[in-house]
């Protein structure tokens, strides 16, 4: 009787985790979401609308300026002849050269995916090879001041004390995360041959290459809120997160979660504006931890955003989600310090 269930669980796991029958379910579940579309066109289509607004009139404006400017200092080069005085430092602390300081300094003022845009170009310019662009992953993709403490502690928490701690509990976890990886994956840095190079461009077009390249890339971000924001809505129309609720929010209520941290956590594993803006309003010491975490796990959407440039860097799906898990619950940690010293 047991060897009969050990067979037909084989044939179960061999199933679902066989590619064709991976590939069968997914263009189900497409055709599914197709069908949920058609039988109400008008809600999505304002989904869609609402998706591509909030790309538009919240996230370009910011994003392209700086996206653009970190393009264009990649592509002249001097960055790395300045960023070459680093490399000692940075190898020594992150097992990077020192042109990974410039990525993350980048990425904690510009926020996400400003990061991995730069780690993704400078694989591509072969500054770092794929081992420090794994590495440079877990710390040189963050959230940005602007977010974090302009809209959702100023604003969502209406407390600019409160931005700060959110900001630099996540700030502070990415630096840990960043020298504990180097100690748990440490080799003998070899050196790059670029080291005694010149490294700088004098092309003619640059500016219009620039310009070109990042409106490409900024129509992969805003494609990807789009989408996120549609499917948000699909998952609330077949009222997904309130069986989620059902379901996990008796086993979670034993740790002192209550209903409303639960939906925050819910929505910011999906999308990190909606979860934030759900934990402020309770704003207790719970609610707080908790958006830190999902600030630094930073939501499905923006790690979709950020993976469509670090797969150029050949990382992988599942170890930067790992990362930013990690990256999640340090940062609550941190955090939890942080209020008990200064809240």
């Amino acid at each position: 009787m047991t060897t009969n269930k050990k067979i037909k669980c084989s044939k179960i796991f061999k199933f679902f985790f066989n590619k064709s029958s991976a590939d069968t379910l997914f263009t189900l579940l497409i055709f599914a979401i197709i069908f949920l579309i058609i039988s109400n066109p008008t809600r999505y289509t304002t989904g869609t609308i609402l998706g591509l607004k909030l790309f538009v009139f919240s996230v370009l404006p910011g994003l392209f300026p700086f996206m653009l400017l970190t393009k264009l200092i990649t592509e002249i080069g001097l960055i790395f002849n300045i960023s070459q005085k680093f490399d000692k430092f940075s190898y020594k602390v992150f097992g990077t050269p020192g042109v990974s300081l410039y990525a993350f300094l980048m990425s904690i003022l510009s926020g996400y995916p400003i990061g991995a845009k730069i780690i993704s170009d400078l694989y591509e310019k072969k500054q770092i090879n794929e081992a420090e662009a794994k590495k440079m992953s877990v710390f040189c993709t963050t959230s940005g001041p602007i977010f974090v403490i302009g809209t959702v502690g100023t604003i969502m928490f209406n407390s600019f004390k409160i931005g700060l701690i959110l900001y630099f509990s996540h700030i502070l976890s990415s630096l840990f995360l960043g020298i504990a990886y180097n100690l748990i994956t440490k080799k003998t840095q070899s050196s790059h041959a670029h080291k005694n190079t010149i490294f700088v461009t004098h092309e003619n077009n640059i500016i219009s290459k620039c310009v070109n390249q990042t409106i490409n890339s900024l129509f992969v971000v805003g494609a990807y809120i789009t989408i996120f924001y549609l499917l948000s809505e699909l998952l609330e129309s077949i009222y997904f997160f309130k069986l989620l609720s059902t379901l996990l929010f008796p086993i979670l209520s034993k740790f002192g979660l209550n209903q409303n941290c639960f939906n925050g956590l819910i929505y910011g594993i999906l999308e990190v504006t909606r979860g934030a803006k759900t934990l402020s309003f309770l704003a207790t010491n719970s609610s707080i931890i908790i958006t830190s975490g999902i600030l630094s796990f930073s939501g499905l959407s923006i790690i979709m955003q950020s993976l469509a440039f670090l797969k150029t860097a050949k990382i992988k799906a599942h170890n930067f989600i790992f990362s930013k898990c990690v990256h999640s619950c340090v940062s609550m940690f941190f955090c939890l310090i942080l209020l008990f010293i200064f809240i």
